[in-house]
């Protein structure tokens, strides 16, 4: 029989009482004792395996023989002359050869206001971007409302590109901004596109808004079209959003998210962890007021700027922030997630990884588009690189800078290579690599820190009938 190898990409983490082993590049996390530790160690260096089902004659041979399948499997073990890259390396060049096509999009971003009626301090609009298309963008008044006629090309365009390729599914972001500045657009394409197309595609909708225009109207219409309505909401007590007016933070918001309740809307909370908001940040106290108004899921978005992560003792705050309200919302039966959450999602194998999604945490990698107000397409609004006009996909989908984006869901850099959690793992956001280094293809050390952090956490933590486990002891 060919000898078998510990893969090169394994990993091990020690938890109290076992070991959480996954693969960097696929996950298949896997919880084992210390006797199928032993088993796993035995294959370093390469061995065969009879000569491992015969070191450990206590046990019946068809149960080491079944526990080393396993391993197998999961590509814990993998034979002496395997390269275990090549499926990684294959998919990317198919990547590479269809993307004209656009057969990974699935997520339209249409930013139908560039105007707000609040004023965050920590809000990244006008704070990060660094091209030319952007800065003039940003401050021109052809810019601020999207018309219906360009939100209809733009979901025109995508829904045939998806017809085209097959697709099934339909995200239609409506972003800003404020949104809601823009109601009678939202009402008009919700009332117009419904959720499915006259191709058969299922069109899904969300909405980022800071809460505070909502209406009974705009709750009633959300419902009817199961729009998932995201609040931004920082903080419970009355500085809201920590920049804001007072007389606009959360107790208006609040207010309105009793209207959302009353017509059993789909809410959840982004909250971020920003220089501006962890001094005052209470993460049992955000929990306690999603569950009070229902909320189904809070998001933790963490500071785009890049500085934020720079000291030690910051980061090691910011892992516990996350780790406690976390820990907190599990129990409360309110789910926390966010980027950093994902990557130990696609580990524990409870979301697609990358080559199975398209993605790892960020779908601005090839799977999604943002329309501006004028119908210029940007891969994400955090983002800088200009593709062209929604009236020209060809142009968008041929151009360099798609294809940058795209191919960047592989890897974020040659500094990602050997990583913990290189095959789950997106990095910082991109636009805030194209703020301070005016590149993408780059990472933020300091940030790595808290993302590897975090996950180690999640691990060491996971609770065993939440994950598949395989204890040799007692066989």
């Amino acid at each position: 029989m060919h000898k078998l190898k510990v893969s090169k990409y394994l990993q091990v983490v020690p938890r109290r009482k076992d070991f959480a082993v996954y693969h960097s590049l696929y996950g298949n996390l896997m919880l084992v004792d210390a006797e199928g530790k032993t088993v796993l160690e035995s294959f370093d260096g390469g061995c065969s395996v009879d000569k491992v089902i015969k070191r450990f004659d206590a046990y019946n041979a068809s149960v080491i023989w079944s526990y080393i399948h396993d391993l197998r499997m999961r590509d814990f073990l993998v034979t002496e002359d395997c390269d275990e890259y090549e499926p990684v390396r294959s998919d990317a060049a198919r990547r590479e050869q269809q993307l004209e096509k656009g057969y990974l999009l699935r997520v339209l971003q249409l930013v139908v206001a560039n105007t707000c009626n609040f004023n965050c301090r920590y809000c990244f609009v006008d704070a990060m971007y660094e091209s030319e298309e952007r800065t003039v963008l940003q401050h021109r008044s052809e810019n601020m409302m999207m018309s219906f006629d360009t939100a209809r090309q733009a979901i025109e365009t995508l829904l045939g590109i998806l017809e085209r390729n097959g697709g099934s599914q339909l995200n239609i972001e409506f972003f800003g901004g404020e949104p809601l500045m823009n109601w009678a657009l939202i009402k008009r394409v919700l009332d117009t596109f419904r959720n499915k197309s006259p191709g058969d595609i299922e069109l899904l909708y969300s909405i980022t808004t800071n809460g505070s225009l909502i209406t009974d109207e705009m709750a009633e219409l959300f419902r009817r079209y199961n729009v998932t309505v995201t609040v931004s909401f920082d903080a419970p007590g009355p500085h809201g959003h920590a920049a804001v007016h007072r007389e606009k933070g959360s107790d208006h918001v609040k207010e309105n998210l009793e209207i959302l309740k009353k017509h059993g809307d789909w809410v959840t909370f982004n909250s971020v962890i920003s220089k501006e908001t962890i001094d005052s940040y209470d993460g049992k106290a955000l929990i306690d007021v999603a569950r009070k108004y229902r909320i189904a899921m809070v998001g933790l978005i963490l500071d785009l700027d890049l500085s934020f992560y720079s000291e030690n003792s910051r980061r090691k705050r910011v892992i516990e922030e996350l780790w406690l309200t976390y820990e907190y919302g599990r129990l409360q039966g309110i789910p926390v997630v966010g980027y950093w959450y994902q990557i130990f999602s696609q580990i524990a194998g409870r979301q697609p990884i990358n080559l199975l999604s398209g993605y790892k945490t960020c779908p601005a990698t090839g799977c999604k588009l943002s329309v501006e107000p004028e119908g210029h397409v940007f891969i994400c609004k955090c983002c800088s690189g200009y593709l062209g006009h929604v009236s020209e996909p060809e142009t968008v989908l041929s151009s360099q800078r798609y294809k940058q984006y795209s191919m960047q869901a592989y890897r974020n850099s040659p500094e990602c290579n050997g990583c913990e959690i290189e095959g789950f793992c997106s990095g910082v956001c991109v636009g805030a690599l194209e703020k301070k280094y005016r590149r993408a293809d780059t990472v933020e050390k300091s940030s790595c820190e808290v993302y590897k952090g975090i996950t180690k956490k999640l691990i060491e933590n996971v609770e065993a009938t939440d994950v598949d486990v395989n204890y040799l002891a007692g066989h």
